[in-house]
């Protein structure tokens, strides 16, 4: 799951970095992967089973970062990826789509010093059934902040307050929503576009 959000907890998971792609001609939409989003704000409490089970255990899941990754569309935070057993089989081999039960859990850290400080928030992904969102290939998105309270959670539909995460994730389509850069994922390789402001952030 690899980029990235701004101030203080995203999306979800999982997956980093930013590169810049030409426009063929037409100018570039605004990036969803802006470094400002929704979900740079404080959301109130929601409840998330399974996102509130794997802020619980994802340090027992395969680790698949060899080193904190800064990925700019998760709030400029250093991230280290993690899947659970279902995810296994397609992120270490890429047979994809992922299985239902598949998740994949971004570890933060806030930015100090160039290198990795405090713990951030916990981006989660979850693959659900068929017909949960299927234009957006059934992903749920959550995010945990480091006290394990759950502050956002939801799908990829236009008015889920996670519809920004699987707009960004949208553009590792190839690899069934789920980027790896950084990691010892087998993904095809995704560019990005450049960094853009996000029409959804929250208004100052």
């Amino acid at each position: 799951m690899n980029r990235v959000i701004a101030r203080t907890p995203i999306m979800g998971l999982v997956i980093v970095g930013m590169i810049a792609v030409t426009g063929g001609g037409r100018p570039l939409a605004a990036n969803p992967c802006a470094a400002k989003n929704p979900c740079a704000a404080e959301a109130s409490a929601m409840k998330d089973p399974v996102a509130e089970a794997a802020f619980k255990e994802y340090r027992t899941w395969k680790k698949v970062n060899t080193e904190p990754v800064l990925s700019a569309s998760h709030g400029n935070r250093y991230v280290i990826t993690y899947l659970n057993k279902v995810a296994e089989p397609s992120g270490l081999q890429g047979n994809f789509p992922f299985s239902k039960g598949a998740v994949l859990a971004k570890e933060s850290f806030e930015a100090k010093d160039a290198k990795p400080g405090p713990h951030g928030p916990l981006f989660i992904m979850e693959k659900r059934g068929e017909g949960y969102d299927r234009a957006h290939e059934n992903w749920h998105y959550a995010v945990v902040n480091p006290n394990g309270a759950v502050s956002l959670s939801g799908s990829g539909h236009e008015r889920s307050p996670t519809q920004f995460c699987s707009a960004c994730h949208a553009m590792a389509k190839a690899n069934d929503y789920v980027f790896g850069n950084g990691t010892i994922m087998r993904v095809k390789p995704t560019t990005m576009r450049a960094p853009a402001s996000n029409p959804n952030a929250p208004k100052k």
